[in-house]
């Protein structure tokens, strides 16, 4: 049979079978290219393209749905966008530690441990009560929904954060509190997220007979191990990179290999012994930062990180407009714009201004922190991890 009849046999009035992988990688190539110029043009301006991917995405499905050609539903099917979403999340997290050279001190990170202990519970309550008024959530689907959108992404917020090593300007408050709250409080929103499964898998009545496991397993022991455990990680790497360098063993080309190796082995080590993942590969950003602060391989691990959570990025943004169910909003429009718009504009605003009134941020870093407290891929990746672990009748209604 020639070809362009077996074509045409497989699908009946349309010539060319669609296939929805193989246009995704045309697609990417297109955003990549569309993504590198306007953020060039952008340059210097908070701007992030994931702006650009979403709405390609948007078009990509709209294309999927006309043609009738099938793609994966995120809420039967979430490991494939739960996976990238946390490569992305990862690899940002261990270049934000890099980023940041401020001494260990309460004086220099008091607006950022506000932020966490204040700020991330309040926005949590503020979006958990949101969701039960107005989505007509559970208490558990609350919980869930207020822990995924809790955390700020250290992702999509990348262009309002601090710069990379080698910027010789001092840290602006505003800024080096973005990064680190993003670099910390992605993993801190987990208990959070653990309390919302633990709670829909064996209801909040039944509270008292677990509530002391949640907080000696998923607080107190998977924090402290995330946190001590990627620090160790970070140091031990770092000596290890630098006595390799200096003794020529490593050529200049691959060192920045050694951030995506650093993070990885972090990540795996760490996770294995059920700590905190995202906790240790930013502890471990920090520590290699710290043990030779001028290197200048901290410039390229830096610059190699970067380059491959933008492409991670991308994916994501990609797919994820891909998927957004834009058409079955229907009567439940009102009620994601009042959740939408009351965590943009209420919950965070009033967290992050409460929460700072006892830092040394002025009235106009309060107002910055407030709203470039963005959410994103670290949101994506709570509510498939959430979505894996357990299902729910709610899973269209949180995603």
């Amino acid at each position: 049979m020639p070809l362009a009849e077996g074509l045409t046999a497989r699908v009946p009035g349309f010539p060319i079978e669609l296939d929805p992988y193989n246009l995704l990688f045309a697609v990417a190539g297109l955003a990549l290219l569309v993504g590198a110029v306007v953020l060039s043009v952008q340059k210097g301006r908070p701007f992030s393209a994931a702006l650009i991917y979403l709405i390609i995405g948007l078009a990509v499905g709209a294309a999927l749905d006309v043609t009738g050609v099938g793609w994966f539903d995120p809420t039967l099917e979430p490991e494939l966008l739960t996976r990238i979403a946390e490569v992305a999340v990862i690899v940002s997290l261990f270049g934000a530690g890099v980023k940041l050279d401020r001494p260990l001190r309460w004086r220099a990170w008091r607006s950022t441990v506000l932020l966490l202990l204040v700020a991330m519970p309040l926005t949590i309550a503020g979006v958990a009560l949101l969701g039960a008024w107005a989505l007509g959530l559970t208490l558990p689907g609350a919980v869930l929904l207020g822990a995924s959108l809790a955390p700020t992404d250290p992702v999509l917020a990348d262009d309002v954060q601090v710069e990379g090593p080698g910027d010789e300007q001092p840290e602006d408050e505003g800024r080096f509190s973005l990064t680190a709250e993003a670099g910390l409080n992605d993993g801190f929103a987990f208990p959070f997220v653990m309390l919302g499964l633990f709670g829909a898998q064996q209801t909040f009545d039944a509270a008292r007979v677990w509530i002391g496991e949640w907080l000696l397993a998923d607080v107190i022991y998977a924090v402290g191990v995330g946190i001590a455990g990627g620090a160790a990680a970070g140091l031990a790497i770092a000596v290890i990179t630098y006595r390799i360098g200096d003794r020529g063993w490593l050529s200049e080309p691959f060192d920045g290999y050694v951030a995506l190796a650093s993070i990885f082995l972090v990540y795996g080590l760490v996770e294995s012994i059920e700590g905190y993942g995202f906790l240790a590969v930013f502890a471990a950003g920090i520590a290699f930062r710290r043990y030779e602060r001028g290197h200048a391989y901290n410039v390229r691990l830096h610059e190699f990180s970067l380059t491959v959570e933008k492409l991670a990025e991308m994916a994501v943004m990609l797919m994820l407009g891909t998927v957004l169910p834009l058409a079955d909003f229907g009567a439940l429009w009102l009620p994601l714009l009042v959740v939408a718009a009351g965590l943009l504009f209420v919950v965070r605003p009033a967290a992050a201004w409460l929460s700072l009134l006892g830092s040394r941020a002025t009235w106009r870093e309060r107002l910055f922190i407030g709203w470039f407290g963005i959410r994103g891929i670290g949101s994506v990746y709570y509510l498939g991890f959430a979505l894996i672990s357990f299902e729910t009748p709610e899973a269209d209604r949180l995603f």
